[in-house]
């Protein structure tokens, strides 16, 4: 028998009205109930009276000696008021909206307070309180149950772990244990429920958050182990000497890690399983060279290579680089397939896939629509990876099951991140910027050297250079008192009139109305570009030398960097302005970390660190960060732990083989089949 098998309609020891709570809270089973662990705990630890401080917590035990009363203040404004006797001394305990608790206590109830004392050391305002009769613990677990009291939701616990304890699986093999102190699973679920002090529950809850992490690990690191068992992938191994040539022709000398990350993707390429690669660098690091690299290869091989975008711009950038790039490769028949691609030339360019005559597509989401067929698709490019969402991702993976797959992003990730949300993807990281790149000059400005900044825009524009000036907001808000688009554009309109064409993207407009004023900004037809952080990623406008990031500190410090990588891609001196509106001792902090940090993972620990990953990742790496016990962050110490874990179960075959890992491997199996048929 299992615990999942044992309905709690049928155990005689509960009473029906709380059978059937319960099962409107979805328990429905032992094992439901057992594994419902606290959401928290309240500690109700006594301390001394002697030991109090005024407007500092305590917890003190002591016994109503007065009548109990309600007063009603306001409409939703009660209190609740009592004298209690505390070794000796009597003091006024009042508490707020809890008018309830006056059918619950009297004269003569022994209680536990939680609290502090206010004005003075006889008037305590109580924050929660125990009923002594009937809860007797020190620390007293919290349930997200409704409707149950906590003492009888205890007493139903403790008489379903009695009967049913021998019944708890170990879920964990022997040697885990061992190695790392862990308790048995039927002790973390006592020890969860009816721990006696904060020591046992930290270290139930270190073997609860260890198995959480290490069965994602396993599942993310058995996705790649069973990518590496599929070998219908087809092979690349061209003319190395061909690839050398491009190399050769290039007027910058490849930096380091470009080369490490090239070496890295052919190396990829010519396995007989399906790369799956994350190519990450700041904006300017050089990723498009060795993106074509790994272009011109799979061409030279005999097969076709497709680049998609986010946006026609950047699908149009990248076509005219490449264009460029391999006009030497007669080899290379390039393409271009977008939304507005005209019909006539739409159904030529499929054609032309359908036949291998074009080998080197390049797009946006276009590329894998069900009418577009390829003959030989053998690699797959996406730049700036995380735009593109989940459904994207399974067409592009739906065209052919066995393309190997190169991801770019501009993102720099923290490594607690990447463990978590790309444990089943092998990572190029280029940190190294190509020696011809010139270094953003940031400057926080405070109210006074607004005016300088604006004489900088002068000069830059008189030169027949392009500005960016970014916005937190599109319109003005009556909560928030910063810089909007809408105004910022209608005051460079009216300032610069007559000397200076002004634009304005946001994400209220319509695709096709940003693609053409990027392509406006582009063509340098628009000098000054207001717009919100939709500009973050996209476009490479080299003639665009300074940004101006109004309301900057409304922005995380990664958002910032991101933002000053537009202006990177020009041979001038390149500028970023900080300009805050409503500055606090926090945000000033963030913004001194941009102005002085250049290194963009530096600053992407710091914004994970202060702000969390939800800034970094869009909804895949978002659903990857739902642990329900582990915190990437907090347990950052626990996470590298069961990351070195899960490879060295890897390197061996005791996942699938061995009987006391049989529970992880129908966890990661599982997984598996689930991914596998998403894409199906």
């Amino acid at each position: 028998m299992k615990l999942n098998d044992i309905m709690i309609a049928d155990e005689e020891y509960i009473l029906a009205r709380y059978k059937n709570l319960l099962k409107k809270q979805n328990i429905l089973t032992i094992e439901d109930l057992l594994f419902n662990f606290p959401t928290k705990y309240e500690d109700y630890r006594v301390s001394s009276i002697k030991d109090a401080k005024i407007d500092e917590p305590i917890v003190l035990e002591g016994t109503i000696v007065s009548k109990v009363t309600v007063n009603y203040l306001k409409s939703k404004l009660s209190t609740v008021v009592f004298t209690m006797e505390v070794e000796g001394e009597r003091i006024r305990c009042t508490i707020f909206n809890r008018v309830f608790l006056k059918g619950k206590i009297n004269y003569g109830t022994v209680l536990r307070i939680q609290g502090h004392f206010y004005q003075n050391m006889n008037n305590f305002t109580v924050n929660n309180l125990l009923i002594c009769d009937e809860i007797n613990r020190d620390i007293v677990p919290v349930y997200k149950v409704k409707d149950i009291a906590h003492d009888k939701y205890l007493a139903i616990m403790e008489k379903a772990f009695r009967r049913y304890k021998n019944l708890i699986i170990e879920t964990l093999p022997k040697e885990l244990l061992e190695k790392h102190n862990l308790l048995s699973m039927q002790e973390t679920i006592y020890k969860l429920h009816f721990a006696d002090d904060f020591e046992q529950i930290n270290k139930a809850l270190t073997r609860i958050k260890y198995e959480e992490l290490l069965q994602y690990q396993l599942s993310m690191k058995y996705l790649h182990y069973m990518r590496e068992q599929n070998h219908n992938c087809p092979v690349i191994d061209c003319d190395y000497s061909l690839l050398e040539q491009l190399n050769k022709n290039l007027s910058y000398e490849l930096t380091q890690d470009q080369k490490l990350a090239i070496n890295d993707i052919l190396t990829d390429l010519k396995a007989p399983y399906a790369m799956n690669r994350l190519l990450q660098g700041e904006v300017g690091s050089g990723k498009t060279i060795v993106a074509e690299m790994a272009i011109l290869a799979t061409v030279l091989a005999g097969y076709q290579a497709a680049l998609m975008c986010p946006t026609e711009i950047l699908s149009n950038q990248h076509y005219e680089t490449l264009i460029e790039t391999f006009k030497d490769y007669s080899e290379v028949k390039l393409g271009l397939l977008t939304g507005s691609t005209a019909a006539s030339k739409r159904n030529e360019v499929i054609e032309k896939l359908k036949s291998g005559e074009i080998n080197v597509i390049v797009g946006t989401h276009a590329l894998f629509q069900s009418e577009v067929e390829y003959k030989n698709l053998a690699l797959v490019v996406t730049d700036e990876e995380h735009r593109f969402g989940v459904h994207q991702r399974v067409m592009i993976k739906n065209k052919g099951l066995s393309v190997n797959y190169l991801k770019m992003s501009a993102t720099p990730i923290p490594r607690t991140l990447a463990i978590s949300a790309y444990g089943d993807t092998d990572i190029s990281v280029i940190k190294t910027l190509p020696s011809n790149r010139k270094k953003v000059i940031t400057k926080l400005v405070d109210k006074a050297g607004k005016k300088a900044v604006m004489v900088h825009m002068k000069e830059e524009l008189k030169k027949g250079h392009q500005i960016y000036v970014v916005t937190p907001l599109i319109d003005e808000s009556e909560a928030i008192d910063t810089a909007n688009a809408n105004e910022v554009y209608n005051n460079m309109v009216k300032y610069f009139k007559g000397e200076y064409q002004v634009g304005l993207i946001h994400g209220k407009l319509k695709p096709a109305e940003k693609e053409e004023i990027m392509e406006k900004f582009l063509k340098n037809e628009i000098h000054i570009l207001v717009a919100t952080s939709v500009i973050e990623v996209g476009v490479n406008v080299a003639n665009a030398t300074t940004i101006l990031i109004l309301g900057a500190e409304r922005f995380g410090v990664a958002t910032l960097h991101q933002l000053r990588g537009r202006v990177m891609r020009s041979g001038a001196v390149p500028y970023c302005f900080l300009i805050p509106e409503n500055i606090t001792d926090v945000s000033l902090a963030r913004l001194k970390m941009v102005e002085e940090t250049s290194d963009g993972f530096k600053l992407a620990e710091y914004d994970l660190l202060h702000r969390g990953p939800g800034e970094f990742f869009g909804e895949r790496q978002a659903g990857a960060m739902n642990f329900k016990y582990a915190d990437i962050l907090k347990d950052n110490d626990l996470l590298e732990l069961v990351n070195e874990d899960s490879r060295l179960i890897m390197l061996t075959t005791k996942l699938m083989d061995d009987e006391e890992y049989h529970y992880l491997y129908e966890v990661v199996h599982n997984n598996y089949l689930l991914k596998v048929s998403e894409l199906d």
